[in-house]
């Protein structure tokens, strides 16, 4: 591609504009996402069509934009690109990854909101086969390079890699599903009491008793000395500033008199010998 152009103009799907965003930003950011494949021709099961079709699979839980960059990709491939994405089952991801935020229908309907997807395949298979992409009409599979071990399988996308299916993407470590569950268990309280403030009741909550006292007890215990911490504020500012701010007033005026004496005391000695010098010889 001219790196003069404007991605935006091309025939590719990328991420919406967002307003007051200068064209030179919107291209270094997005615009090696597009024609991922320099090289069609050495491919040659899609010789001569118009349209690839390439699939995405992965759990898709809380779905968040690293798995729309990831889908991104595979759709920007080509020119012409038809997305499947697989959204496992939840009892397949339960069993072999665990549990889930979000239930198997919540994450499909996630990802069929995704602008990059043209069709979603749910439940999807955890492990793929030539044959499910055979009967799908798949060209390739895209996914992270890396091997996804299982058991004692040491790469699950073996087969594919090896059938030449497979088209890698890079993917985005600055966010993930575990990380965002790990925020919310570190702000878990927090969260509870801002819920229950808003009216939710503990059961709505899944707590007991016990913890909805304790988070309501915090929170008047935090209300106390946030109330404290402003009557302290409130009194330095009112009564100790102003009388510090006059006692270093002070204590700086005694200074600059004792630095203009020490000045005085300095030029009497000076003049002094002037006057001795300048009388008769």
């Amino acid at each position: 591609m001219d790196t003069t152009d404007d991605p935006r103009k091309q025939n590719y799907s990328l991420p919406a504009v967002r307003l007051g965003e200068p064209t030179e930003s919107y291209q270094e950011r997005y615009g090696h996402y597009i024609n991922l494949v320099d090289d069609p021709s050495r491919y040659s099961h899609i010789a001569g069509k118009q349209q690839i079709r390439i699939y995405v699979d992965g759990v898709f839980d809380m779905f968040h934009f690293g798995h729309a960059r990831y889908i991104m990709q595979a759709k920007n491939m080509f020119p012409n690109t038809w997305v499947i994405a697989g959204v496992s089952s939840g009892e397949t991801t339960s069993e072999l990854k665990g549990r889930t935020v979000m239930s198997e229908e919540e994450r499909c309907e996630s990802v069929r909101q995704c602008r990059y997807v043209d069709e979603v395949i749910c439940p999807a298979p955890w492990c793929l086969t030539l044959d499910f992409l055979d009967k799908h009409n798949i060209d390739f599979v895209a996914q992270g390079g890396d091997p996804y071990p299982m058991g004692d399988v040491p790469d699950i996308y073996k087969p594919i890699k090896d059938a030449g299916r497979f088209l890698p993407v890079f993917r985005t470590n600055t966010v993930s599903t575990t990380e965002l569950i790990s925020r919310i268990i570190a702000e878990y309280d927090e969260f509870l009491t801002r819920n229950l403030e808003r009216g939710f009741t503990r059961h709505d909550l899944g707590i007991n008793i016990l913890t909805e006292k304790r988070l309501r007890v915090k929170k008047r215990v935090e209300g106390v000395q946030k109330r404290i911490h402003d009557y302290v504020a409130d009194f330095m500012a009112y009564f100790y500033e102003p009388v510090s701010h006059r006692i270093y007033a002070y204590l700086s005026e005694g200074e600059a008199e004792e630095e203009e004496e020490e000045e005085t005391t300095r030029k009497e000695p000076s003049n002094s010998a002037t006057n001795s010098s300048s009388g008769p010889a």
